[in-house]
């Protein structure tokens, strides 16, 4: 049977501090800062299952963009160019998105006004990202760097691997305690070898 989700409103989020440079964003405590400029109310309607529900989150897209193209530049001067100039207009776009929330404040997608979405169960993208690079050319350059002795590079990029696994055992409890039938806390907690009392400190909820 579908699950069924019942979005009753749309949070428009405005991005207000993220990492200034590629070596910050990879970071694992280098999280974006967003505060919500303005909620629209929507009368619940059952989606069954996330084939309607990420058809929903896109029917969304439209409305985030004349959001963002009318928020951003406000104060800025930049009204006209943004009209005019792609990067612009892209920036603006990155620094905007929804949550898409039930009636109790859990978070059924987030949405991007570039045009992605994010349901229940998913990667971010940049997760998805880290771990196919970790994959691919992370670890096979770690290896390389330990046999030339070059230690300190070895060093640096599991630091970076690391912050990449650390994403993904948090994205891997959000998804796993936000599941229709989520697994015990004392299961989760013996797959991480940590007391049940100590799970909260590993993950931050799909809802922030």
């Amino acid at each position: 049977m579908a699950r069924l989700f019942r979005p009753a409103r749309i949070e428009y989020d405005i991005l207000t501090a993220r990492p200034d440079s590629a070596e910050a964003a990879e970071a694992a405590d280098a999280a974006q800062c967003w505060t919500t400029a303005a909620v629209d109310a929507v009368t619940p309607h059952p989606l069954s299952g996330l084939d309607l529900l990420r058809e929903y989150a896109l029917g969304v897209v439209p409305r985030l963009q004349d959001f963002a193209v009318h928020i951003w530049p406000v104060g800025q001067g930049q009204s006209p160019a943004l009209h005019q100039s792609p990067a612009l207009l892209y920036d603006a776009y990155l620094r905007v998105r929804s949550m898409i929330r039930d009636k109790d404040g859990n978070a059924l997608a987030k949405v991007h006004a570039t045009g992605w979405v994010l349901l229940p169960g998913e990667f971010e993208p940049e997760i998805n990202r880290g771990i196919i690079g970790l994959v691919n050319f992370g670890l096979p350059m770690i290896l390389r760097s330990v046999d030339r002795g070059e230690y300190e590079t070895a060093l640096a990029s599991l630091m970076k691997a690391r912050s990449t696994v650390n994403a993904a055992l948090q994205a891997v409890l959000n998804i796993a305690v936000s599941a229709p039938e989520p697994p015990s806390r004392d299961k989760l907690a013996a797959a991480l070898h940590v007391a049940p009392a100590d799970l909260d400190n590993w993950y931050n909820g799909f809802h922030s």
